[in-house]
């Protein structure tokens, strides 16, 4: 189904340069038949995660790429011609740092919220001119739920936001709902609500990126994985690869149009909502089975920094149901696979990524 559905899809990714929108990328490269045409986008904004050799190996299958500040989706003007003519647009512009949204949040509101209004803006100007169809799948954040009680998890798509913990959350969640609303006049559009992805071509040098790929880095130089507090807080950590797939899922279906899906790892099987890929892990956990595989790096336990405990959302999982039900996703690899995978993909590329 979804070859069939890309086989004359002329593809936009934005943020294509950065972790999730390179892997999308790799997929459709691999797609047989492949796309009609393949555009990537990225401003180049430096800090947030954009990177050539993210797309080493598949260049010949990118028929266009625009890159740097001319680029950004706030360049109105700019963004109308990269649109027209475009069928999906797989969007994945914005910045994933919460620190730096406590910091900037201006800064923040202008990428993670602002550029998604132009592009929106340029995609129903382009849909009416060229009277087609544009289907857009935009990544939303499990920080838009905030802090979520535990008796409400694994949350689902229903939950209030009661409780946000920086404005990263608040701008994403306003994109999300701007996406929403704007189903409709020659646009399709679905937010995937993502947990925390983690991978090949994920930004490395700094540690308000993540905290899988900074342990997975500090790990693989023999360095101390530094654990706050007791490190037993959840997480729901998804490979890249099953991200992918939930994106290609959610744009070549007909019926996701109009949604918002978590893309996590409890699923309702038969009435049995289940962690099959046992992905829930407690922080402590990642690190443990980080330097088991990487066979290097050693556990440190610090207070947790005070300027820090305000951002903490604590337990955190997700139920992907709607989406299983919708699409049948499902998470398909566990954390010791994708760890393995990961960190195997540093050692080889590290002089690209540190």
């Amino acid at each position: 189904m979804v070859e069939e559905y890309f086989k004359d899809k002329n593809v936009l990714i934005t943020g294509g340069l950065g972790f999730i929108g390179s892997n999308i990328a790799h997929r459709l490269a691999r797609l047989k038949p492949s796309p009609k045409k393949i555009t990537i986008v990225d401003s180049c904004i430096k800090g947030l995660g954009a990177n050539v050799f993210n797309i080493k190996g598949i260049e010949h299958a990118i028929e266009e790429m625009y890159l740097g500040q001319n680029c950004d989706l706030r360049n109105t003007s700019k963004i109308e011609r990269l649109v027209s003519g475009i069928d999906c647009i797989f969007n994945l512009a914005g910045s994933v740092s919460h620190s730096g949204s406590e910091e900037d949040p201006e800064c923040d509101r202008a990428i993670n919220y602002d550029s998604h209004q132009s592009l929106i803006k340029a995609c129903k100007l382009a849909a009416k001119e060229t009277n087609r169809q544009i289907k857009i799948v935009f990544a939303g954040t499990r920080d838009q739920y905030g802090k979520v009680p535990k008796d409400k998890l694994p949350v689902d798509e229903s939950q209030i936001v009661l409780e946000t913990t920086d404005p990263q959350g608040i701008h994403k969640y306003m994109a999300e709902l701007f996406h929403l609303h704007n189903n409709k006049q020659g646009l399709e559009t679905v937010s995937l609500r993502l947990t925390n992805i983690y991978g090949p071509r994920q930004q490395m040098v700094d540690p308000s990126r993540g905290f899988v790929p900074w342990y997975i880095r500090q790990a693989i130089d023999n360095k101390p994985l530094e654990i706050w507090g007791n490190g037993k807080f959840l997480r729901d950590i998804v490979f890249v690869d099953d991200a992918v797939s939930a994106f290609m899922l959610a744009m070549s279906s007909p019926i996701t149009s109009g949604k918002a899906y978590n893309v996590g790892s409890f699923i309702r099987y038969d009435a049995i909502l289940e962690d099959k890929c046992n992905n829930v892990v407690h922080v402590s956990d990642v690190a443990n089975m980080v330097v088991d595989i990487a066979e290097r790096g050693f556990i440190e336990y610090k207070e947790y920094p005070e300027n820090k405990k305000l951002l903490e959302p604590g337990d955190f999982c997700a139920n992907a149901t709607k989406l299983y039900n919708d699409v049948g996703w499902h998470p398909k690899i566990g954390p010791k696979e994708g760890l393995r995978r990961t960190i195997d993909f540093y050692r080889k590329n590290k002089v690209y990524y540190w």
